[in-house]
């Protein structure tokens, strides 16, 4: 009967237990270059695992490294720096199922390769590499169960007598481990609606788990015939933790991580262009700016008003604003993306990105008025036609191409080129108006987080196609209708290069009126200047005499809506639905009805809870 494969063999009467068994200085000299290969190959790993967190590739050397440190002892901090963190980001596994068998094999060599360097090489020789997972890999918890489990096998006979079970038997502690982990990350797994995105998440640790005792067995099994050389057993290491860095690197691809980081820092998601109070942070600004000694016989006023510009221009590095600083940041970083892999799909996604940024602006009188940052985006600078531009033509079918189509109409109608304007609005309409409301539900349906399907590129990016294809439609509508033949296409620029929330909104709809009398655009001009004034009741008013007035003419539809939306903010339920009726009725053709209809559902709604 053939000799247990865990047991020690013998050569020339020695004992062969493990690679240092072999005294001849040429097996110990292999054995020491070959062990410290694999320590270089194996902290590549652990800069791998650490990378695909955060986009670092060598922590020691990012700033605030004692600190993050510091910070996986803190129970009350998130899973960042647990096992589990691998599967919640950048790259979720929720997203990019082909995560589940990158990191599981991560985590099997990182757990594996110290167990079974300390069964063939003995446990001072795997303490490197236990360093490697808690100190380059920033997994300190795994490190202190690897080390648990590297001197269980170490103290064990099993080590020498039946190998494959002491390995095993290793396994225990780090078992324990990904359990606490799984437990941790409980509060994230409820969040996930799909019980497949729940099996996703924890797939990475069962998958490590049974990786590892498969990798244990067949690395011990071919050391036992070769005789533990350790020019045979080496080779088979490197192996091991190659293989999940090469797995990533040709079916996921390192687009992925850039993408996500970039969309983690500047997309919808982010902590950037997040609308909040500044109200107490402005007034330390303003007291201490009083303190200095330059403001001289400034008064409180006086400096308030100098703080305030300089928050408005976003030049106050103290405060923290950095408006611009903010764009220019996100701009650059999406570009840089598609310079480095313009084959991605995820290079229109990017470009929306930059897009988005350079159209960011700050509502100023918000600001002025309560102290509140709040951002928008939907009046373009020229500074983001090229992102657009080229969204449109790398992806024509994507989301962000409705959103590219939208903006350049925009831009094309406010520099003059209403007919490039009108023909992108139908573009818009026709491709992507039958298909609005289907897409938004494929976009989001369980069949996208199927398993081993990745979500849409464009999934984090929270666009409604619905929403451009009304925009588009309601500016399309502006444009058909107020084509002057006394004023030509002036009027129609003049206006649309007017930010609605800018503070002198209403003063410049009226100078359009003064320069451009009797215009087609009047109508509208009275309207957009009536829903600039603050009192409801006083606009309510004004959009009653507007209705009444302008019948006939192309702003009488939305004049009708947004009488009723102004009866429904003064709670007069009863006269807003009838608005809401009239805009069903006398608009049927209008994207204004569907907006009509909408409001009706929601007064029902309303009215059925009040009951």
């Amino acid at each position: 009967m053939s000799k247990e494969p865990s047991r020690p063999t013998h050569d020339e009467g020695r004992v062969i237990a493990d690679v240092w068994s072999r005294t001849e200085p040429k097996y110990r000299r292999r054995a020491v270059i070959l062990l410290l290969i694999n320590v270089c190959l194996f902290s590549g790993l652990g800069c791998v695992a650490y990378w695909l967190r955060t986009g670092i590739v060598f922590a020691p050397r990012m700033q605030g490294y004692s600190q993050a440190l510091a910070d996986t002892f803190n129970p009350t901090l998130d899973n960042e720096y647990t096992p589990i963190g691998l599967s919640l980001g950048p790259i979720s596994v929720e997203s990019v199922p082909m995560m589940v068998p990158v990191l599981g094999l991560i985590l099997a060599a990182l757990v594996s390769i110290p167990i079974l360097i300390t069964i063939l090489y003995r446990l001072p020789c795997a303490l490197p590499f236990i360093a490697v997972v808690g100190f380059i890999a920033v997994m300190p918890w795994l490190a202190i169960a690897l080390t648990v489990s590297c001197l269980l096998i170490s103290l064990s006979p099993m080590r020498i007598r039946s190998r494959f079970a002491g390995a095993l038997f290793a396994l225990v502690p780090v078992v324990i481990y990904f359990f606490m982990a799984s437990r941790q990350a409980s509060s994230a797994v409820a969040d996930l609606t799909n019980p497949a995105d729940r099996i996703k998440l924890l797939a990475p640790l069962i998958l490590a788990v049974i990786a590892s005792a498969i990798f244990m067995g067949v690395v011990l099994i071919i050391a036992h015939i070769v005789k533990y050389r350790p020019g045979a057993v080496a080779p088979l290491l490197a192996a091991m933790f190659l293989a999940p860095a090469a797995m990533f690197e040709f079916q996921v691809g390192r687009d992925e991580l850039h993408y996500s980081l970039l969309e983690q820092r500047y997309g919808p998601g982010s902590e950037y262009f997040v609308s909040r109070s500044i109200a107490e942070e402005f007034d330390r600004a303003v007291e201490k700016t009083l303190a200095r000694q330059f403001a001289g016989g400034m008064s409180y006023e006086d400096v308030r008003d100098k703080v305030e510009l300089k928050w408005l221009l976003a030049l106050d590095d103290e405060a923290e604003l950095l408006f611009t600083r903010y764009k220019d940041s996100a701009a650059r970083a999406a570009d840089r993306f598609v310079l480095l892999f313009p084959g991605s799909i995820y290079a229109p996604s990017a470009k929306y990105i930059e897009g988005r940024a350079l159209d960011m602006n700050v509502d100023v009188e918000r600001f002025r008025e309560k102290r509140e940052l709040v951002f928008y985006d939907d009046f373009p600078s020229a500074r983001s036609r090229r992102a657009w531009e080229l969204i449109e033509h790398l992806a024509p079918d994507s989301p962000p191409a409705a959103v590219a189509l939208l903006r350049l109409a925009r831009l094309d109608a406010r520099a003059g080129e209403v007919d490039q304007a009108i023909d992108r609005l139908n573009i818009l309409s026709q491709r992507f108006g039958t298909n609005a409301f289907r897409t938004d539900e494929v976009t989001t349906s369980k069949a996208i987080n199927a398993i081993m399907q990745r979500d849409p590129p464009e999934k984090g990016l929270d666009i409604s196609i619905a929403q451009q294809v009304t925009e588009g439609r309601k500016l399309l509508g502006l444009l058909d209708s107020n084509r002057d033949p006394l004023w030509g296409d002036a009027p129609i620029v003049v206006f649309l290069s007017l930010d609605p929330r800018d503070p002198l909104y209403a003063k410049n709809l009226n100078a359009i009126a003064e320069r451009f009398p009797a215009c087609q655009l009047a109508d509208n001009l009275e309207l957009y200047a009536s829903l600039a004034v603050k009192d409801i009741e006083e606009r309510a008013e004004m959009l009653a005499a507007i209705v009444s007035e302008h019948g006939e003419s192309d702003a009488f539809c939305e004049a009708l809506f947004q009488l009723g939306v102004a009866r429904q903010s003064l709670r007069q339920a009863a006269d807003s639905r009838t608005a809401y009726e009239h805009v069903v009725q006398n608009c049927s053709e209008s994207v204004w009805r569907e907006q009509a209809e909408s409001r009706m559902r929601q007064l029902d709604r309303t009215a059925t809870e009040g009951v």
